[in-house]
């Protein structure tokens, strides 16, 4: 019984063997030697809380949503943010070519956010009522290792001294996707904050697009809440001088000469578009020489549309 079960097992091993061999051979992969990972899109949507599932995936039925200015009116209290410091990289390249936005009522200034988390501080920006778009960084450590931030708190327009004239609102969840959130991979490093208010009805949004075809030298603009700056926004469009473009673009990354420094991360690289009005390409995640940061894509398009359809 012995000896016939080791001979069983030996024809066993070598049709394995083979089937193996045959799939290699045309060009594939046995299913139980694949990643799981492999299979699952970077662009797939994570969340730090559980919520309603996107549909089936399908292609985007426009390529732009358009920037809203709200109302504008301040509320009486300005609520306090505490500076907790902004990691990142500075990248002023040449001349600090950065002005501060005082006040920062007017629109889309007062659509800049200031966000809070424990530990450090980032930039977001409305792009609908009550979603705030910003780096993954800001949200989540990264790889699945990783934690999500934690005592987020966002403040439309905050004005250094002058606090937030429209107020805070505090995250109800946290999203990002498989590609930042599992595998630290900077160019999904995008993210959202769902917010417990609908601030942007106030403060309006961003519009956004995405597009096949390159970026380079549409004009960039990119504002934020700086690390060198006490809580102040400050913005950078020039680039030596002159109007700052888009130098490079990839398929997932934007490149760009504007002045950032860390506390930039996760603010809106943007311009005045036709029908789109104030109008984001990319997530500014990175400094250098250039800087970058995460284009808007299809699929990022989307997941932008299913995070601000969530209740």
């Amino acid at each position: 019984m012995t000896r016939l079960s080791v001979r069983r097992r030996v024809r066993l091993l070598a049709v394995a063997t083979a089937t193996a061999a045959a799939l290699l051979a045309a060009g594939g992969v046995p299913a139980s030697a694949e990643p799981a990972t492999s299979r699952v899109s970077p662009d797939s949507p994570t969340a730090s809380v559980n919520v309603p599932a996107p549909g089936p995936g399908v292609a985007a039925t426009s390529t732009s949503s358009p920037s809203f200015a709200g109302t504008g009116t301040p509320t009486r209290s300005r609520d306090r943010a505490i500076d907790e410091g902004a990691p990142g990289t500075n990248s002023i390249i040449g001349a600090d070519q950065r002005y501060r936005v005082n006040p920062t009522t007017g629109f889309p200034y007062r659509a800049v956010a200031l966000i809070t988390f424990s530990g450090g501080r980032c930039t977001g920006w409305f792009y609908g009522p009550d979603v705030v778009g910003t780096a993954g960084h800001c949200l989540h450590s990264g790889g699945s290792g990783g934690s999500w931030s934690t005592n987020v708190v966002v403040y439309p327009g905050y004005n250094g001294s002058g606090g937030a004239p429209y107020g805070s609102c505090t995250a109800k969840s946290l999203h990002s996707v498989v590609g930042w959130t599992t595998n630290a991979n900077h160019e999904f490093d995008y993210g959202t904050v769902k917010l417990n208010c609908r601030l942007g009805d106030t403060v309006g949004w961003f519009g956004y697009f995405w597009q096949s075809a390159s970026l380079n030298g549409l004009p960039t603009r990119a504002c934020g809440y700086p690390g060198d700056k006490p809580l102040e926004q400050w913005c950078g469009d020039l680039d030596e001088g002159v109007q700052a473009t888009v130098v490079n673009s990839t398929t997932e990354k934007v490149y760009y000469r504007n002045d950032t420094v860390g506390g930039n991360s996760g603010g809106p690289v943007h311009y005045n578009r036709a029908d789109c009005g104030e109008c984001v390409m990319a997530y500014h995640g990175y400094g250098g020489n250039p800087n970058s940061g995460k284009r808007i894509t299809e699929s990022t398009f989307a997941n932008m549309q299913y995070w601000t359809s969530l209740p």
